[in-house]
């Protein structure tokens, strides 16, 4: 795995080759991420009582924190200035806009105490996008909003780009989530996962722990195993993501290997147009 920094926007094509071979792309210093970080933050410290939010988590009780950075977390999902503020970032990597789908745009919140674990707070483990989608030729995004460190960021491991390990896409179903979150009195408390996850432990040796500046964004290919690095600092992780298929790639048949998902079914309507806001629709 190459770690490709680049200062200046690549094609679709070029990205898709690149991310699809395995390799992560970081680009540098764009300027509408820096508009998109002053946003989030104008929000964050409207809702922390104008505190740094990184280190708001230590000022507030854990229901508190949670109450406050959660309402912020919901107006992003429901903000289209945040989203497009996003589309324009990915704009100036090169993407292609009347080409791209998306799926959804959440602000991601890690804190240093396991016990905000949840839904759209806490780590995330081991996974990849791919299994729950099963679509290769996805390409995820992610950029943080204030400065990371090796134990406060997001984990690839570029061991299983080429391997396999045992997971559960084969038994497990969107709808069956769906249908037990409806029957559920609280989200929080859905038994079935969410998503799709290994079976069997992973090797941390090889671990590539992403550090990227403010204004930074990083893209790769949905296949990656990945994770949240477990947070163990004394300062709160805030970061966005997307995942985005161009329509180009899904045609012409650019994609990342399937080493290991057994699922069957491309999750083609989770994605909608940029532009047009249309479902994403395709015919093998």
């Amino acid at each position: 795995m190459n770690i490709i920094h680049s200062k200046s926007p690549l094609s679709d094509k070029d990205r898709a080759e690149t991310n699809f071979n395995g390799d992560l792309i970081i680009y540098q210093n764009i300027a509408a991420m820096h508009e998109l970080i002053a946003y989030a933050d104008q929000h964050l410290r409207a809702a922390l009582d104008g505190i740094e939010p990184p280190e708001a988590q230590d000022h507030f009780s854990p229901d508190d924190f949670l109450k406050r950075t959660t309402e912020v977390q919901a107006h992003f999902r429901n903000s289209q200035v945040a989203k497009d503020l996003f589309f324009t970032v990915l704009e100036q990597c090169g993407v292609d806009l009347n080409g791209t789908y998306y799926d959804h745009f959440p602000m991601r919140i890690v804190p240093f105490d396991k016990s905000y674990d949840g839904a759209q707070c806490g780590i995330i483990g081991h996974h990849r996008d791919s299994w729950g989608s099963n679509i290769h030729s996805q390409i995820n995004w992610w950029a943080p909003l204030y400065e990371l460190e090796e134990d406060r960021t997001i984990a690839v491991y570029p061991d299983y780009w080429e391997n396999p390990i045992e997971n559960n896409t084969a038994t497990w179903r969107h709808a069956d989530y769906l249908k037990m979150r409806k029957e559920a009195v609280k989200e929080l408390e859905v038994s079935y996962p969410s998503a799709p996850s290994p079976q069997a432990s992973v090797d941390e040796s090889g671990v590539f722990k992403a550090i990227l500046n403010p204004g930074d964004v990083l893209s790769f290919a949905s296949t990656h195993l990945h994770a949240s690095v477990p947070n163990t600092t004394k300062f709160t992780r805030y970061s966005v993501e997307m995942r985005t298929i161009n329509k180009a790639d899904l045609t012409e048949n650019r994609e990342a290997p399937n080493v290991d998902n057994a699922a069957t079914t491309p999750m083609y309507q989770w994605f909608r147009h940029i532009l047009t806001k249309e479902k994403l629709t395709h015919t093998s």
